[in-house]
């Protein structure tokens, strides 16, 4: 599906608290579309759906409950009747040595980057099927094409799954009206990093790189472009194009 107007599309957004999520609410409510913003934090999350201009939703929803990912579709087919884009931008990050990654943070790693995405998306698809159209948008990263940095093994891995899991849905769903997108931003100025495991151990490079990070609103700006693109995946500012062309042959 070639989507050509946000106007009046249901849309939900994961991890719209703040940062990206938030962002990118505001920016598809702006054009008209009727969002359902889902976080966890619900009073943050209520506060992100204030700002955002028109009709929304806010559903408090762990994106890793098999549960809360049910009740978040119905409570958006209950109140608009539809689901026109999933954005599955929820996300968490993980910095460190590869023989000192527990576990346990490589699981929930998984649970949050990969399962949550690509259970969430099957979930939608059985709607956006009796519609005969859709689009699902997943927020990657630019560590989904490239190795961009050292310690992130673990998470480069994780958004390599995504965009490989977007490219083999687009080519599953050819021919249905619903497509797959992926957005791979590079580093972004947001609390993303506060909220990694391995946050204490980054510090010192977030200092370092804080200059060529791109801000949440050129991000979404670049997103806006390119949903209205053939492009499956989209590098939404110069900055991540650069990295990519740096880094594709590392």
């Amino acid at each position: 599906m070639g989507i050509d107007s946000l106007n009046g599309k249901v849309t939900i957004i994961t991890g719209a608290s703040s940062g990206i999520g938030a962002a990118l609410a505001r920016a598809f409510s702006n054009e008209g579309a009727l969002v359902v913003l889902a976080a966890r934090r619900i009073e943050k999350l209520e506060k992100a759906a204030r700002a955002c201009h028109g009709d929304t939703l806010a559903v408090k929803c762990d994106v890793t409950s098999a549960d809360e990912r049910q009740r978040l579709v119905d409570e958006a087919v209950e109140r608009f009747g539809r689901v026109d884009i999933l954005v599955n931008n929820a996300g968490i990050g993980l910095y460190g040595d590869t023989e000192a990654t527990k576990e346990s943070d490589l699981r929930r790693l998984f649970e949050v980057n990969v399962f949550a995405v690509f259970l969430l998306t099957k979930l939608v698809l059985s709607v956006m099927r009796e519609q005969g159209s859709g689009l699902i948008l997943n927020i990657g990263s630019i560590g989904g094409l490239i190795a961009h940095s050292d310690k992130v093994t673990a998470y480069v891995a994780s958004k390599h799954a995504v965009v490989g899991f977007t490219r083999g849905l687009q080519r599953d769903l050819h021919g249905t009206g619903i497509d797959a997108k992926v957005v791979c931003p590079q580093l972004v100025d947001t609390g993303f990093y506060q909220a990694s495991f391995g946050a204490r151990e980054m510090e010192g490079l977030l200092e370092k790189v804080k200059g060529r990070m791109d801000t949440v609103d050129q991000v979404v700006e670049g997103v806006m472009r390119g949903i209205f693109s053939d492009r499956l995946v989209i590098l939404p500012t110069e900055k991540s194009e650069r990295a990519y062309e740096r880094f594709r042959d590392v």
